[in-house]
């Protein structure tokens, strides 16, 4: 746990020059208490950047390091080895590098999982999705199948990467603006700033909202800056994303197919060197967002909670947050029975640590920090 106690040291020391209050000291097992009650877990150090995390029905964490690699996590403990038999395309370089995992619905039968990654293309690169077979002992995956890619860009930022399965069996996959392009994301024609919806196959749903024409036929909806964090909440039959915006203007938004979520022509942010954007927050035919953060609370990760001993927030958001004025922390978002989008509330935050990733099982909550020296904690409640 040395890792861990040199993490909250140097936290510490950046909180003092700061002027802001340490955070709560590491106990001997390296776990964390919150003064919201809540106490971090500590199940894998040592991470490089870790993005995305999905649960196995044995109990077992893949989590994914920006980096490149698939990782393992049994017993918790982190497998020593990665896994073998990743596509050797993955562009390690800005944002870019391995990102999304998800399992497909029919896992426990068929193996399958879909992982979305920076693809190098020699003088450009995109968002990929591959499918892959994850074999019985889990140290490796096979059958890698490539399903869907976006627009090629000559930048390696803003590369979205997140995905989730709807109830007919077709997947949701979030696409970046890959920053230079932001205002195509306002362009039906292309895939930059959007969400697409594909089928496992890579196969186009005949029901999409521009398979007609007027649009590229994989879009779903388009408007988008960077959405890095996207559920289906099965629940209230509702597709939600969340947008991680420039300087102020992360949103959260029910997703809904052909409707235009306004990136660039409307947000409530501004550029990071204070220049404004565009002075229009509201415009015709553009949807206004659920919740809005302002000032930024930089999101990624989120989850629907469904956790045993957690049931006061079941069917509620967590989204991880990972910096700006007003992040590093865990958001909770409640959401009513009937699907209605309520209240906030702030989890963590006097810790002081960024969160990439946070996933709910049936069993446990996990997050994933957002740092170099990365860390999978499980979140229980304090005796």
């Amino acid at each position: 746990m040395l890792r861990s106690s040199l993490s909250i040291l140097a936290i510490s020391s950046l909180a003092a020059c700061g002027g802001q209050a340490a955070p709560p000291p590491a106990e001997a097992d390296g776990s964390i208490t919150s003064s919201s009650g809540l106490k971090l877990v500590p199940i894998a150090e040592t991470l490089e950047f870790p993005w995305g995390m999905a649960a196995l029905p044995n109990g077992d964490l893949l989590v994914t390091e920006r980096e490149g690699r698939l990782r393992l996590i049994r017993g918790d403990a982190l497998v020593e080895a990665p896994l073998t038999g990743l596509p050797e395309d993955i562009l390690v370089e800005g944002q870019g590098g391995l990102l999304g995992i998800t399992l497909d619905p029919a896992f426990e039968t068929n193996r399958t999982l879909y992982l979305s990654y920076s693809k190098d293309m020699g003088d450009t690169n995109t968002t990929a999705v591959i499918s892959a077979t994850l074999s019985e002992d889990a140290s490796s995956v096979t059958d890698v199948t490539e399903i869907f890619l976006g627009a090629p860009r000559e930048t390696t930022y803003h590369y979205g990467s997140r995905m989730a399965f709807l109830p007919d069996g077709s997947m949701a996959i979030s696409l970046g603006d890959g920053y230079r392009y932001m205002e195509e994301a306002q362009n039906p024609e292309n895939l930059h700033g959007k969400i697409a919806r594909v089928m496992p196959d890579g196969s186009i749903p005949a029901d999409n909202p521009f398979v007609e024409g007027e649009g590229n036929p994989a879009l779903w909806s388009y408007g988008h800056r960077n959405v890095q964090g996207m559920v289906y909440h099965a629940g209230a039959d509702l597709l939600i994303a969340h947008e991680h915006g420039p300087k102020g203007g992360d949103e959260l938004n029910v997703i809904q197919p052909g409707n235009n979520y306004g990136w660039p022509t409307i947000t409530y942010g501004i550029n990071y060197d204070g220049t404004i954007i565009t002075d229009e927050t509201e415009a015709p035919g553009m949807e206004q967002p659920n919740v809005k953060w302002v000032p930024s609370i930089a999101p990624s990760g989120m989850a629907i909670v469904e956790t045993s001993g957690f049931e006061d927030w079941a069917g509620d958001l967590l989204i991880g947050a990972m910096d700006g004025p007003a992040g590093q922390k865990i958001v909770r978002v409640d959401i009513a029975e009937d699907g209605t989008i309520g209240d906030t509330e702030d989890l963590l935050s006097d810790l002081q640590t960024g969160f990439r990733d946070v996933i709910s099982t049936p069993d446990a909550i996990y997050v994933a920090t957002n740092m170099l020296d990365g860390v999978i904690y499980r979140i229980e409640k304090a005796s």
